[in-house]
């Protein structure tokens, strides 16, 4: 009889131990996904503090290409040409990095947009500062040849450009799919500039066939400040998609 209830005690106390046990397991779990959920967050703000920086880098690059081009700076252009390397180690930490909470942290949808996003934003950015180095090489060029006067609308050509870049990237930080849309929208005064550009060289070349080598540099210039204001464009639309889940079309 002593023994029946000394059993019983013992499962009882058992029962009550393993529940207690159970209850320190699942707060234990509860802890560790809210951990895991701070640690995934971070990392997504730490991304986004990259491309804001990525972008506000960038800006600069697009205004020191301006004044290299503008004043045929050799010294400038070749610290643009050597400074590349900075975006391209950039574009490969974002998307390693992006990589690795895919791999570590299984996104849910709405994240896994955003993180699909911030991958192609991040190539679309190092094009961009590949062209300011591609402009630098003609700079080089233009620099050993008999200088000729700037193409007319080169100016503006800059401006449309930073202004695009900039507003992309504080669209991006703000998450505002408005001022995406009207950075996008800019890509048509781009086009326009750039097709009065062809137009202006064409004619210069035939008023002037010995600085022929000249104008055909301008002119590959022009083309990378377009493809530069392309390039700023698909920017927007990866904004558009990761605010409201839809791929969105601008050219």
């Amino acid at each position: 009889m002593l023994s029946s209830i000394f059993m019983e005690k013992a499962r009882r106390w058992n029962l009550k131990n393993v529940g207690a046990q159970l209850a320190v397991f699942m707060r234990s779990g509860a802890e560790m996904r809210r951990n895991m959920r701070v640690v995934y967050t971070n990392e997504l703000n730490h991304i986004n503090d990259q491309i804001q920086e990525m972008g506000s880098k960038l800006i600069e690059a697009v205004e020191k290409t301006r004044n290299v081009l503008k004043t045929l700076d050799v010294q400038g252009a070749k610290e643009l040409m050597d400074g590349d390397e900075l975006f391209d180690k950039m574009d490969r930490d974002i998307e390693s990095q992006c990589l690795d909470i895919v791999v570590t942290q299984a996104p849910v949808a709405c994240d896994w947009r955003r993180i699909a996003s911030v991958m192609r934003m991040v190539a679309d950015l190092e094009r961009i500062a590949d062209h300011c180095s591609d402009i630098a090489e003609y700079v080089l060029r233009l620099a050993e040849l008999p200088k000729v006067e700037i193409p007319d609308y080169f100016g503006k050509m800059f401006d449309v450009m930073t202004k695009m870049l900039r507003d992309t990237v504080e669209a991006f930080v703000d998450m505002d799919n408005e001022k995406a849309n009207q950075a996008a929208d800019q890509d048509d005064l781009q086009d326009d500039y750039f097709e009065k550009t062809v137009l202006e060289l064409t004619v210069r070349m035939e008023k002037q066939p010995k600085e022929i080598a000249q104008y055909v540099d301008y002119l590959m210039i022009a083309k990378y400040l377009e493809r530069m204001a392309d390039h700023t464009t698909n920017l927007a639309e990866w904004i558009a998609y990761m605010v409201k889940g839809e791929l969105k079309t601008y050219q």
